[in-house]
Parts: structure tokens; C-alpha cells; sequence
């Protein structure tokens, strides 16, 4: 055996002649980036990505097809070498139109695998799929109830019929664990660091459930008597039960997060004093519960006169307000302005107006909440807004004046423009403005002198890290007002990165993410031409007469049958392949973008015809491997490339040849060679 001497990244080495740079590299346990490589086949050099430099050698040549010569010196990593690698990649995925993550994932804040917990559902895995809901969401069965879904949004079922009933489902196995549980996750050991957190919403009890997960010991200090923050003293117990609340705190009570209620953080405890007791990091999470005024004239001497916010947390903290026979106006067209509407009904008022400056289209509440307050009575008054009020006797006389749609402002939405003389009047009993909420963020001083953005905490959005090194900050402390999805992904964030702070980790860099499309109407309907409509399955709900009775929850859950019935109608968009896709992996290490090289995007459909496999070309990169192993390591040779230029793809030679064992004997090699999720096994 004949050997060669060389140096590998400043590294001597010895290897035996004839062995490619790739092959020496890799028996020295360096990686050198390829996709197209495979040890039983001659070298290809079609993915062009082991690049590596050679002393003497011009440009960068292929680690693959370059064999190892005496007294070779080898650089595998570089900023050039990088480029090129990037230039590579940039260009394999600009006909790549497969997506890596389903877009409910990416559309949901928290980015909860919604695709695999969907499929779970479907095979009655009801437990399983809770407890992978659980990895990215401790509260699903709050958010089962008032999740704005941005996931059903981005549904690519939409194209073809109608949304998944994501949120229906996962509140179907949430429930189902409430029922058959609960699910307590398992806790590391003690790392004996303690964790402050300051507020108990959404994002501090996120916070402090993965940090107990984590083993590191959470306290919350929160202001008010009971947990949940805007959960409770902002969301209507006909929406969201106060016992499906209190279930999920419990469960995070019973992992050992203690809870310290009727503490202000910066009146009854400060930061010197948390430091004092031994905290090692505290994070701020609380939530908008300051709501703003009308902001018109005579407001000050209206003495019947509710921010959105303060109504709706009396009611939760007295139960003391009766509207029978009155008449109601809500100022406004959010979640909190159609919340005050419907328990305004539901106290007895007889008359209830929501009043919007701007137009229905551009309302920012979600639209079955809008429709649901239709249905139960609400008057939906737009393109109109009070510019003055004044006390009559027990009443308020309101002047109103009608409003045109003028220029986005930015907010994207149309500015709404007064029509002078348009002045009418209108009496009400009370008036309630839900015209927005702030944070009450007091304790900010020259003690705790945290850097702000205008009314906000600032704070990293990737890692909640503030200005102070043991403090950090998420949810509507540092976005503003928000949703519970948006609140309970930052206090997971600020947990993670609460974590590696304390455990002196390195930070995460975030996958590549490929997408067909930036949104759903980029997408082609062209890819879901041949999909079949399936109806979409409803859980039980009271009549609109009924609801207004009481605040007995106005929905029901899936059956157990609607529930896989509703999984079932999921396209599971996506990669199966996306944790090993070494195109992914690659384009991760070298920040490889996807839009770098634009070109024409071509719907090539699935192709389920073979019984053993999946073959996507969408996410096919003309390596060629599937091609060679079938030809030279399986000698079926049944895979060939066909057409030119980007219609080009990897397809049997004649159709229908992957429709039987006769053509393909199902060896299964091509699949495993595929470094992508071109080639996937179908599931049992």
C-alpha cells in the first residue's frame, strides 16, 4: 500500500494514494459540505459544494473529484470558500420550491409543529400529540379557546376548500388530557439557579413553566389576587372558563414554580431586593392591562365612562356591574371592543352599539368573533367616531361624526379622515372605550433603569435580552399589546435564553426555513389542482339566544370522531425529511437565501404511485444519486433524467414503470441516498 503525505488545515496527515480530498478528509473526521457524494459511486461533482482551497491550485477545486497528492496542503474552511459555498446552495434553491416547515408552524408565533401533532390526531395518538404541543405551548387549552390563529390563516387547505380547524384541535387533545391526565412534563435535575418572574400572563407563566423544565427554581410576583393576567381580567369566562385556566396554572404549580400574588413589582419589591434574596435572572412579562381614554372633549366630566380593559377585569374581580335596560356603546373594533360588547348583553343592557372610525374590512378583530357579537345582537356601527360628550340628567349625549377613508397610514390600514358638517348625536347609557391599551411600566427608574422604546421594555425579539445582562423581557412589555400566542411564544423564548445565560450556553442560530411561498397567495393553486374537498367539521355551539343568558362557554369540543375527521382534511405540508435534509443543513451553516437567484417556479405534483415510496419533486436538486444507485448499485436502472433546462427532472424512464414491483423492486437504496426530502417513505 503505497501512502501519501499531506496537511489538512494545518494538520499533517498520511493517507493511502489514489484517495479522493473529500474521502481524506472525511477519515480524518473533517467535513467537507457535498450533497452528491456517495461512497459506492464514482465521484459526480453535481451539487459543486466541497469546494475546498489547495496551495497552487486555481479557484476552488471539488474535494470529490480531486484526488490527494504528496506533499498537498488542504484549507476545507474560508470566508472565499464560503462564498462559494453559498453561491452553490443559493443557486440549488432557486428552483427548490418545497416547504421545510408546514406554514402553520411558521405563520404560529410560537412555531408549535402543527403538521406532526395534526398527524398524531389522526392516528389517535390524542396523548402523544399533546405532549408535542406542550414542547413550544404550556396553555393549549387556553389557546384552544382564544387563539387568533394565524396558523388557520396560512392553512393551505384554504386553496382548496376551507381552513383545518387547527385551534379545534388542538383544544379537542388538550381537553382530552384535562380528561385523561394531565400530562406533567419531565424535569431536569436542580440546577440550583432561581428565576424571577415578574407578572403571571401568559408570557410569565411560559416563562416559568419551560424554566422549571429546564431545573432551574421559578417564583412569580404578580400584582393581582389570582393568575393569568389579561387570561383572566381580560377575556370573558364565556370564551375562556375560569377551570380551564386554573387547570393548566396547576399544572405548572404542581412542576414548582411558586407564585407570590398581591406583589407590585417596584412598590412591594424591587430589583435590589430580588438580587438581595438570591435571584440569578428575572424576567418582565407584563402584560397591557392600562387601557386608554376616549380622547375627546367634555370626556373628564362623564362620570359613566369605562376603558375596555378596566370594565371587562371589574367584572372578573367584583361581579358587581348590572346593565339591565341600558343602553351600551363600545368605542372601538378590537378583540377587547367586541369582549365588552358581548358581556355588555350578557349583564342585561338592552341596547349594544360598537362604534368604528374606519370600515368593517378594516376592523382588527378576528371575524368570527365580529360574527359571533352580530349574531348575539350587537349593532356594528363603522365610519363613525365621537368627537365629543357630555353628561344628560343619568345619560351621556355623544356627538358623532362620520368619517371617510383616506391614505394608509402605518398601520397599512386607511386613515380615517372626518367629514366636516357630518355632525349627528346619539345617547347612551355608558359608554366603553376600547380604543387600545398600554403597559403600566412604573417601575422603571433609576433603580431598575432599563432601556425603553418609546412606551416599550427594549428587548432582543430573539432573545428577550435587555440592557441589563440578568434581565430579560418578552410579551407586551416590549411588542405592546398583543395576543396570548404572541405572549406565550416570548416567555418560551426568554426561558431558552434565561437558560443558556445561566448555564453559560452558546446561543441557537435558527434553521433555514424554506417556503413555496411568502404567504398563502403567493402560493400556485396549481400544486392542490388534484386535491379532493373534504367538508370541514364544526364542534357544537349555543344558539345566539341562549349565550346572552349567562357566560356558560359558548362553544363545545370535537368529538373524538370530528377530531380525526378534521386531521384527516390536513395536506401535511412540509418536509419529512426537514431534520435531516442536509440541503437545510447546509444552507443554515452558510446563510444561504432563498431568493438570491430568481427564476420561474414550476408546480411539479407529488407522485405517490409507488407502493413503498414518496416522490416530491419540488424538493429535488438534480443531484443525480437516486438515479446512480438505482443504476449501478441496484442495476434496475429505472430512473433517468428527462427534459431540459428547470423543466428538468429525475423520473422513470417510461411512464407508469413506478406503478409495480415489476419496475422498481423496492430496495429502498434511492431513498436512503436522497440528501433531501425529494425521495420519503410512505408511512404504515
Amino acid at each position: 500500500m503505497s501512502l501519501v503525505n499531506f496537511v489538512l488545515n494545518g494538520k499533517p496527515c498520511q493517507i493511502e494514494a489514489g484517495t479522493s480530498v473529500l474521502q481524506a478528509a472525511l477519515a480524518n473526521g473533517v467535513e467537507i459540505p457535498n450533497l452528491c457524494y456517495d461512497q459506492r459511486l464514482e465521484a459526480f461533482g453535481s451539487c459543486m459544494l466541497c469546494r475546498v482551497e489547495i496551495d497552487g491550485s486555481r479557484g476552488n477545486p471539488l474535494a470529490c473529484a480531486t484526488n490527494i497528492a504528496e506533499g498537498m496542503v488542504i484549507t476545507t474552511e474560508s470566508p472565499d470558500i464560503a462564498d462559494s459555498r453559498r453561491v452553490c446552495l443559493e443557486l440549488l434553491l432557486s428552483e427548490h420550491t418545497g416547504d421545510c416547515v408546514a406554514p402553520c408552524t411558521v405563520a404560529c408565533p410560537a412555531h408549535i409543529d402543527v403538521h406532526h401533532y395534526i398527524e398524531l390526531i389522526a392516528q389517535g395518538q390524542f396523548l402523544a400529540a399533546l405532549r408535542l404541543i406542550k414542547e413550544q405551548n404550556p396553555l393549549p387549552s387556553v389557546c384552544g379557546r382564544v387563539c387568533t390563529r394565524p396558523c388557520e390563516d396560512e392553512c393551505r387547505r384554504n386553496i382548496v376548500d376551507e381552513t383545518v380547524g387547527i385551534n379545534h384541535l388542538k383544544r379537542f387533545v388538550s381537553d382530552y388530557d384535562r380528561l385523561h391526565g394531565p400530562f406533567i412534563p419531565e424535569l431536569q435535575e436542580s440546577t440550583g439557579k432561581k428565576i424571577a418572574i415578574i407578572g403571571a400572563g401568559p408570557a410569565g407563566l411560559s416563562c416559568a413553566y419551560y424554566s422549571a423544565i429546564f431545573g432551574h427554581q421559578a417564583t412569580i410576583f404578580e400584582k393581582h389576587e389570582k393568575p393569568g393576567g389579561m387570561l383572566r381580567y381580560g377575556i370573558p369566562s364565556y370564551r375562556l372558563p375560569r377551570e380551564i385556566l386554573d387547570f393548566e396554572v396547576g399544572i405548572i404549580e404542581e412542576m414548582g414554580v411558586k407564585f407570590n400574588y398581591g406583589v407590585e413589582f417596584g412598590k412591594d419589591i424591587t430589583y435590589q431586593q430580588l438580587k438581595e434574596e438570591g435571584f440569578d435572572a428575572i424576567f418582565v412579562g407584563v402584560g397591557s392591562q392600562k387601557g386608554w381614554e376616549l380622547g375627546c372633549a367634555g370626556e373628564d366630566s362623564c362620570s359613566r365612562i369605562y376603558t375596555g380593559v378596566d370594565f371587562l377585569a371589574r367584572i372578573e374581580k367584583y361581579n358587581d356591574v348590572d346593565l339591565t335596560g341600558l343602553s351600551v356603546m363600545v368605542v372601538g373594533a378590537g378583540n377587547t371592543a367586541i369582549d365588552a360588547s358581548r358581556t355588555a348583553l350578557r349583564l342585561g343592557a338592552s341596547r349594544v352599539q360598537m362604534i368604528y372610525r374606519r370600515g368593517r374590512a378594516e376592523m382588527p378583530a378576528h371575524p368570527e368573533e365580529v360574527n359571533a357579537a352580530e349574531a348575539e345582537g350587537v349593532e356594528i356601527v363603522t365610519l363613525t367616531n365621537p368627537s365629543a360628550v357630555a353628561m344628560d340628567g343619568e345619560s351621556i349625549a355623544v356627538t358623532l361624526i362620520d368619517m371617510a377613508l383616506g391614505e394608509p397610514d402605518a398601520s397599512g390600514r386607511c386613515r380615517p379622515v372626518p367629514i366636516e358638517g357630518s355632525e349627528h348625536m346619539c345617547v347612551a347609557d355608558i359608554i366603553i372605550a376600547a380604543v387600545g391599551q398600554t403597559q403600566d411600566l412604573a417601575f422603571i427608574n433609576d433603580d431598575f433603569p432599563l432601556e425603553m422604546n418609546r412606551d416599550n421594555i427594549k428587548a432582543s425579539l430573539d432573545t428577550a435580552a435587555t440592557n441589563l445582562p440578568d434581565v430579560f423581557a418578552g410579551g407586551d412589555a416590549v411588542t405592546g399589546p398583543a395576543t396570548a400566542i404572541e405572549a406565550i411564544a416570548a416567555g418560551a423564548k426568554g426561558a431558552r435564553s434565561i437558560n443558556r445565560y445561566l448555564m453559560n450556553l452558546p446561543q441557537v442560530k435558527e434553521d433555514y426555513n424554506h417556503v413555496m411561498g411568502t404567504s398563502l397567495s403567493k402560493v400556485s393553486p396549481e400544486y392542490y389542482k388534484d386535491e379532493k374537498k373534504k367538508a370541514k367539521n364544526h364542534p357544537k355551539e349555543l344558539s345566539p339566544k341562549t349565550r346572552i343568558a349567562d357566560f356558560a362557554e359558548v362553544e363545545s369540543t370535537f368529538t373524538e370522531e370530528q377530531a380525526i375527521a378534521e386531521a384527516l382534511r390536513c395536506l401535511s405540508c412540509g418536509c419529512g425529511d426537514a431534520d435531516d435534509c442536509l440541503l437545510r443543513k447546509y444552507s443554515t451553516v452558510y446563510d444561504a437565501q432563498q431568493a438570491a437567484f430568481v427564476g420561474d417556479k414550476h408546480a411539479k405534483p407529488l407522485d405517490e404511485t409507488n407502493p413503498v415510496f414518496v416522490r416530491d419533486p419540488k424538493k429535488c436538486i438534480l443531484c443525480g444519486t437516486c438515479v446512480r444507485v438505482c443504476r449501478d448499485v441496484a442495476e434496475v436502472n429505472m430512473i433517468a433524467y428527462m427534459y431540459r433546462g428547470s423543466h428538468a427532472e429525475t423520473v422513470p424512464y417510461l411512464p407508469g414503470m413506478m406503478e409495480g414491483e415489476k419496475a422498481c423492486v423496492n430496495c429502498r437504496l434511492c431513498v436512503e441516498a436522497c440528501p433531501t426530502g425529494a425521495l420519503l417513505f410512505k408511512k404504515e
